[in-house]
């Protein structure tokens, strides 16, 4: 059985008026920004909320991969407000939809953890409205219902799902990621890239999802360069937010694969950045699923027009991509030593391996690691 949730309410354009738009809708008076300190110090933040009266209370203090104990600390901060506004990448919204669904679940993150998408909450009446402003195209997480905690007790990175997870609203303005440096640039557009090519194979997929894949991975390619080049460029990044946007939608329904469950085990034992930790696996892992997936195949030959070796075509433009973005060198973050017995058990389990086209035992887990990152 497959299920298409929507997204939330979007509206496209100039941040500072859909966001007061937005929060007269809610009759919100007292509101909290939450955001990091990179974004608040770019002025993104004052971009946001300029025309909001009174001007709300902010807290930027998430950092990258954020924690449960970031989770529980800007949880503190928003109780009792009457709305609150992400503004950042995929770290700081992830910690703001958990954050404000809490208090529905008694403000207790496993309560929230171990719950089914199917049960009712507690107490929903009392989650937070929220409003998601992205200003990286990265994780398309305002698209949906699932975020990423790490937890650095186990070492690991928990995917999080669940309706009250669910923003009020999502606003899209490109011109907030115009100052989002190149690397950035370039790792969280890979991140759309891997989103986009996972769910349209992910054993999820369906005819609800698949255009919106194809689409993402058809913006991401012919735009990531140029946004990378010259991150002035309005169009460009105005299409790498819509690659954004429609790549999360379809992996919210879809699922991902395994270059993100992969993702997810060296992220939470060495908490390297995600998209480029992606990015790295990427064509490695586009070659395992081809060898052992006629699914995976169909998809990929769909991208690339070619049936005869349709992995090795996609895997050689995501290689050519990834040069010309600067990110095929070193891993920041990466150990002297890696532990790929460690990484292999934690990624084999992970939530978006299980929806990987091909069934990949820890031993091919290990050689897609060691080829991405020890060649």
């Amino acid at each position: 059985m497959h299920e298409f949730d929507p997204p939330p309410r979007t509206r496209i354009g100039p941040a500072d008026e859909a966001v007061e738009r937005v929060l007269n809708g809610l009759d919100a008076e007292e509101v909290v920004v939450v955001t990091d300190d990179g974004v608040r110090q770019a002025g993104v933040v004052d971009a946001v909320v300029d025309r909001l009266d009174p001007q709300p209370t902010v807290d930027d203090d998430v950092a990258p991969n954020p924690s449960v104990g970031t989770v529980r600390s800007v949880a503190a901060t928003v109780r009792g407000t009457d709305a609150v506004v992400a503004v950042g990448g995929g770290s700081v919204m992830d910690a703001a939809k958990v954050a404000c669904a809490l208090p529905a679940f008694g403000g207790e993150f496993e309560t929230l953890r171990a719950s089914a998408p199917e049960e009712r909450p507690p107490a929903p009446e009392t989650a937070i409205p929220l409003v998601l402003v992205p200003t990286t195209a990265g994780t398309g997480t305002e698209t949906g219902h699932w975020a990423v905690v790490s937890d650095h007790a186990a070492d690991r990175k928990l995917s999080v799902g669940h309706p009250a997870l669910r923003a009020e609203a999502a606003v899209l303005d490109p011109g907030l990621t115009e100052s989002l440096p190149p690397y950035l640039t370039a790792a969280t557009g890979f991140d759309v890239l891997a989103h986009a090519i996972e769910s349209l194979t992910a054993t999820g997929a369906s005819a609800f999802t698949r255009p919106h894949s194809r689409e993402a991975y058809r913006l991401a390619t012919e735009h990531l360069q140029r946004a990378f080049e010259d991150g002035s460029d309005a169009e460009a990044r105005k299409r790498m937010l819509e690659a954004s946007y429609l790549a999360g939608l379809a992996m919210n329904n879809a699922g991902l694969g395994a270059v993100h469950g992969i993702s997810h085990a060296i992220g939470g034992l060495y908490d390297t950045p995600h998209g480029h930790t992606n990015a790295l696996l990427l064509p490695h892992v586009v070659r395992a699923n081809a060898r052992r997936s006629e699914a995976a195949r169909t998809g990929y030959a769909r991208l690339v027009g070619d049936a005869d070796d349709p992995g090795e075509r996609l895997a050689e433009r995501i290689e050519d991509l990834l040069a010309s973005t600067d990110l095929d060198g070193d891993l920041p973050g990466a150990p002297a030593d890696w532990d790929w017995d460690a990484v292999a058990e934690r990624a084999v389990g992970n939530v978006n391996t299980e929806t990987n086209p091909a069934s990949l035992s820890r031993r091919d887990v290990v050689a897609v690691c060691e080829r991405a990152f020890e060649n």
